[in-house]
């Protein structure tokens, strides 16, 4: 299962909750065209801050970034109106290729958690020069210190967590997926907590993310504007 978190601009006077409105009013054709790209999964979360608002995106699929999203350009009536809300919403072209497909850098998940639980997703502009330095910490945290990375989580009450490089134009952003009981709690009691693994995931995380980027404070409110899931055959 490919797993993409990304985030996308809001342009200056438009409406993010567009695109999700038109996959609402739309739900039969909506859910045929995710069966036709392969999505199982698709979450999505708007985000406002100071650099301006951004609708951060979750999306599990059977197949990789490039099928997946090139599934939305086959010519489908619904896929064609989906394009042109992101193009008008975010100024983001379907029919070219990104200059490059989300990295996935972390994947951890509690493996005694079997069912799917409430998603917050946001994102973050790494310090130049720093890609090479998020991977190694996310290699460090989700694979070398994976223990203590579950015995963290779990305290916060979370079951997953997938971190991304976007690659934009702009620079590289890293756009972070959480799944728990809740989310936002768990982000409050990681802000405030002063384990270990903590205080040094959140060290780390100083190094390569932008100055004014302070995991020792909550996330600002982030509102989930879309959630769907395939049905289970």
């Amino acid at each position: 299962m490919a797993k993409f978190a990304f985030a996308l601009p809001v342009l200056p006077g438009k409406d993010a909750h567009s695109p999700a409105a038109y996959c609402r009013e739309n739900k039969d054709a909506h859910k045929a065209s995710r069966k036709r790209a392969g999505i199982t999964m698709e979450r999505v979360y708007l985000m406002r801050s100071p650099m301006g608002s951004f609708a951060v995106a979750y999306i599990e699929s059977t197949g990789d970034f490039a099928t997946t999203f090139g599934s939305f350009t086959k010519g489908d009536p619904f896929d064609k109106g989906f394009i042109d809300r992101l193009q008008d919403v975010h100024g983001i072209d379907l029919s070219k290729p990104p200059p490059q497909s989300p990295e996935v850098v972390g994947d951890w998940s509690d493996p005694s958690v079997k069912e799917r639980r409430a998603g917050l997703a946001f994102s973050a502009p790494l310090k130049p020069g720093k890609v090479e330095a998020g991977r190694a910490f996310a290699k460090a945290a989700f694979e070398t210190r994976r223990d203590e990375m579950t015995d963290s989580r779990r305290a916060l009450g979370q079951n997953r967590e997938v971190v991304c490089i976007n690659y934009t134009p702009n620079g590289e952003i890293v756009s972070v997926y959480l799944e728990g009981r809740d989310p936002a709690a768990g982000n409050r009691g990681f802000a405030a907590s002063q384990s270990t693994f903590d205080k040094w995931f959140k060290a780390e995380c100083r190094k390569i993310f932008i100055d004014g980027i302070d995991f020792d404070q909550p996330l600002p409110p982030i509102e989930q504007i879309w959630d769907w899931q395939a049905e289970k055959s």
